[in-house]
């Protein structure tokens, strides 16, 4: 599979429920939060990363792409490996499975959970249910008052 072919999967899956493509993002660009969808190449392989997350519009970026996000992945090993050799162009996996499997990862795991998140409040109730906010920035921690 080529590059190309894993970004028809994800416009395929994302551009329908009102993802916009510009370059390697998927954005929809609403009023107060922006939801974002990254493919993003490795820097040693042929493998590559589908990050996801949210821009708030009352703050400033400062740099970074989201000021909140996720990488596609699960905390179960297994599901998580399989990710990783689907997300591995060079992997013996088909074309059509890589597809299928890809686009059910992205509604099951990427979809479903911003399709939760479209106003502040939503976004800080995600934060409260996360185990930690060591990946937050001080900026969104402050803006929502948070520790």
């Amino acid at each position: 599979m080529e590059r190309k072919e894993l970004e028809k999967i994800l416009s395929n899956t994302l551009v329908p429920i009102g993802f916009k493509k510009k370059g390697n993002h998927w954005i929809i660009n609403d009023n107060v939060i922006i939801k974002m969808v990254n493919l993003q190449k490795s820097e040693f392989s042929n493998s590559f990363y589908i990050n996801y997350g949210y821009s708030l519009k009352s703050i400033p970026l400062d740099n970074t792409m989201m000021h909140i996000f996720k990488g596609l992945g699960s905390a179960n090993q297994n599901e998580n490996i399989r990710i990783k050799e689907l997300l591995d162009l060079d992997s013996e996996i088909s074309n059509s499975n890589r597809e299928k499997e890809l686009t059910k990862l992205l509604l099951d795991k990427v979809v479903l959970n911003m399709n939760n998140v479209n106003t502040e409040e939503d976004l800080l109730n995600e934060l409260k249910n996360r185990p930690h906010l060591n990946d937050i920035s001080l900026l969104v921690k402050r803006h929502f008052g948070l520790s």
